[in-house]
């Protein structure tokens, strides 16, 4: 394991348990030692991390002063298991420790070896929220041994000691033997190729939505509508729907990201992270209403909006102690503020005799009936009244029951479940018998997406996808031809309620389709009338877009896979880019509006999305029809959807390129890999380069449960190696000969940045240098505006030189 320090490092050690070793010097091990690499990557100053004994005995060591970035230092000590056992925060004078008791920050040290586990990565939001974990980023710790030790390393080499192995170390050093390159140069990708003119830039594109989030109030006679104004501005809004006026409430920086209505004047405006405005509205004069604007003081979430009581909530957060506290909040109290959990004592609060709970349900008087609560690595349902819970349901289970919404008595809980089914249902759960007492929808072979609720929390319909499009199926016939008047309104189009009033006569539409923006409307049952509130994306309102067409075929086993194929018109055959979704399991593409699709397809380019073995919405078999085949039957499913597309329409089969994100980065490199003929480029977003890697370098492998369920689902690399490297682009890469283009953010937990810098590294020790973007600050997945201009204009250089050959060329080299 690897321990950062930036700037100074100075140790405090037991001189006989653990040595440092300083660069140059060789040192003598005893039979019973081993020497180890520790690394920490930190965001901020961190005064000192500790390390000991596993589970026992004094701290060994003490590592101290280390800035930001990444700090290594290499220590000779006895072979054993070892872990970090503490950390101290220091800002100006204020002090936070952080004791770690967690074993999977344990590590371990092997006799004879340069042993390695992962590099400790600190990033401090605040001295009281520090986010921990351990990754494996063995390349660069390569680097900084050749350059600080490099006898040691000559003799030693690295050896990954993890809880999965990692056979990269002993292939670079192989591959890196007899190649003097400094490592600045091995990281150097190319820089994409200028686009050119294009229909629709990057930048247009991408730009954020303007509207955020939209309520109505429960009258049905106000809409509170959230606007973005540029990148860090926010506008609420509140439209009189019986006026026709609109007037702003709040213009601000904070954002807005959600909205909730207590009663017909008093609002609630959230901004994501636990903050909250209330406003309260007053009466029209004059074509406007005055309203009180008054901050929420505390941080937390709404537990219940107490239909009955209005202007009260239930709330919970955390105090200053770490306890979860749950408080009612009178909303009209106070003219200056409204008081919040944090001005109301740990004594006072609701959820009194509980302990690790982290979130609540109440039924519809406002009594609490229903937490989760951690237990050990476990998420555990306990349901009560009074004060008396029992546990009823261990959660996180694959297929287990997923709890949505407590009924309006608190006696029962509705939410989805597919086990022992064959496909997910809509079910009821009875916490007095710990069963599921019935179902109230099935739809053989497809999978509810979610349940809708009226004002008194019980289901009236179900969500679900049926050749892409969202399908609303009513359980009441009134309401069933209600979504069907509509639904011949917009034909082709995915129509949604997504708001209506309490006595059910106004209505709030999502309207969208594969080829158009998404816009909000405002329906009056009683009025027959559908007005216009807003489009989302008003710049992109007045362009034309591509169909989409669905595509039914059969994989090479026989399963029935479903494909999307959006065609550009043009003359002639028209190049193809394939678009594999991230996941695999239980993701699926849909037949929304995709900004990554048309953005490509107006490029002139078709583009395939299909909905391989794994994918979510056709039903449990089709699901787990996708486990273990990552790499092989996917791809193969893929790989008919392009032929079928090719067979059917006008598609140009010399002309392929696929792009994906994530696994759908994986899928591409791997088609690529295992069809060159019929690709001309690949481009990789955040994607898996090495299968094994995921397993040591993801936020996916941090519990022994969610391990569990990784090995299960994709294999375990301590049996499946040989398999995982025959389907892992990292050790094919002479199967890799056509051009490749990496895009990744560096702070990416789930897909961590190794697996781009080791397929960059590799691919320059072949001579075969790929075009590299890398973002400092970006993670999983590209969230900034620029960052996503400036990828996807990459993305259209890329595919125009190796579709078209008309893409300008690339100006400079870049790094990664």
């Amino acid at each position: 394991m690897l321990l950062v320090a930036a700037g100074v490092l100075s140790v405090a050690l037991d001189a006989v348990a653990m040595r440092k070793i300083d660069p140059g010097e060789a040192p003598k091990l005893a039979p019973d030692e081993g020497l180890v690499a520790l690394v920490v990557d930190t965001s901020a100053y961190i005064s000192s991390v500790h390390v000991r004994q596993a589970g026992r005995g004094p701290i060994e060591g003490v590592l101290n002063g280390m800035g930001g970035g990444r700090n290594l230092q290499v220590y000779a000590l006895k072979a054993g298991e070892y872990e970090w056992a503490e950390l101290n925060l220091y800002r100006g004078d204020y002090h936070a420790r952080y004791t770690i008791k967690d074993p999977e920050y344990r590590f371990r040290v092997e006799a004879g070896k340069l042993n390695y586990s992962g590099d400790l990565v600190l990033r401090t939001a605040s001295l009281q929220r520090t986010f921990m974990h351990v990754s494996n980023r063995s390349l660069p710790v390569i680097d900084w041994l050749e350059a600080q030790h490099p006898a040691i390393y000559g003799q030693y080499g690295l050896s990954y000691v993890g809880r999965y192995p990692d056979p990269f170390p002993e292939l670079y050093r192989s591959a890196r033997a007899g190649n003097a390159e400094p490592p600045a140069k091995l990281n150097a990708g190319r820089e994409p190729p200028k686009p050119g003119a294009v229909p629709i830039a990057a930048e247009q594109m991408w730009k954020p939505n303007r509207v955020v989030s939209v309520a109505l109030n429960p009258g049905g006679d106000l809409l509170a509508e959230v606007v973005r104004e540029g990148e860090d501005r926010y506008g609420l809004e509140l439209i009189d729907l019986v006026a026709g006026s609109a007037q702003r409430l709040i213009t601000r920086k904070d954002a807005i990201a959600s909205l909730l209505w207590d009663s017909d004047r008093v609002l609630m405006a959230g901004d994501g992270a636990g903050h909250y405005t209330v406003v309260r509205i007053g009466d029209a004069q004059g074509g406007k209403r005055a309203a009180q604007v008054l901050p929420m003081e505390g941080k937390g979430a709404v537990v219940d909006l107490l239909a009955d009581e209005p202007g009260k909530i239930l709330f919970e957060g955390y105090d200053s102690r770490g306890t979860l506290v749950v408080h009612r909040v009178d909303l009209m109290a106070g003219d200056r503020d409204v008081r919040g959990f944090y001005t109301a004592a740990s004594r006072d609060r609701l959820n009194k005799g509980m302990s690790n709970d982290l979130g609540w349900y109440a039924d519809g008087a406002g009594h609490l009936r229903a937490a989760i609560v951690r237990r050990d690595d476990r998420a555990v349902l306990v349901h009560g009244d009074a004060g008396r819970y029992q546990d009823v349901l261990e959660l996180d289970k694959e297929d287990g029951f997923q709890p949505l919404a407590l009924s309006y008595d608190g006696n029962l809980i509705y939410g989805l479940s597919d086990e022992g089914r064959d496909q997910r249902d809509l079910v009821v759960f009875d916490p007095a018998t710990k069963k599921i007492a019935r179902t109230l929808f099935s739809k053989p072979g497809v999978d509810v997406a979610e349940p809708v609720l009226d004002h008194r929390r019980e289901p009236v319909a179900v969500r679900y996808y049926q050749s892409g499009r969202l399908v609303t199926e009513y359980f009441d016939e009134k309401d069933r031809t209600l979504a069907a008047t509509l639904q011949a309104a917009y034909p082709g189009r995915t129509v949604a309620v997504i708001d209506r009033s309490v006595d059910g006569k106004q209505l709030i539409l999502w309207v969208d389709g594969s080829d158009r923006p998404p816009q909000i409307y405002h329906m009056d049952i009683a009025a027959k009338r559908a007005s216009l509130v807003d489009e989302v994306m008003p710049w992109l309102a007045d362009k034309r877009y591509a169909p989409a067409k669905v595509l039914s075929l059969k994989g090479s086993d026989g399963l029935p896979i479903e494909a999307f194929l959006t065609l550009p018109e043009a003359a002639g055959k028209r190049p193809l880019v394939v678009l594999p979704h991230g996941g695999p399991i239980g993701v699926g593409d849909r037949l929304h509006f995709d900004r990554e699709v048309q953005y490509l397809a107006s490029l002139g380019y078709a583009v395939l999305q299909v909905n391989f073995r794994g994918s979510d919405g056709y039903g449990k078999a089709f699901r787990e029809a996708g486990h273990r085949n990552y790499g092989k039957l996917i791809e193969d499913d893929i790989d008919a959807a392009v032929r079928a597309a090719i067979a059917s329409y006008p598609i140009d089969g010399d002309r392929l390129c696929a792009v994906g994100t994530s696994y759908g980065g994986y899928s591409g490199l791997v088609s690529a890999m295992r069809w060159p003929e019929r690709y001309r480029c690949v481009v990789s977003i955040s994607g898996v380069s090495d299968r094994a890697l995921f397993f040591t370098a993801s936020d996916s492998a941090r519990s022994a449960q969610t391990r569990a369920l990784m090995e299960r689902i994709i294999g375990d690399p301590r049996k499946d190696l040989a398999e995982m490297q025959a389907t892992s682009p990292l050790y094919n890469l002479d199967k890799l000969q056509l051009p490749i283009m990496l895009v990744h953010g560096r702070e990416d937990l789930r897909v961590d940045f190794e697996h781009t810098r080791r397929l960059v590294r590799m691919l320059n020790l072949k001579g075969r240098p790929p075009v590299v973007l890398a973002f400092p600050n970006e993670g999983h997945s590209l969230d900034q505006p620029l960052a996503l201009e400036i990828a996807w204009s990459g993305i259209a250089g890329f595919l125009r030189e190796h579709l078209e050959g008309r893409a300008a060329a690339p100006s400079a080299a870049a790094a990664p």
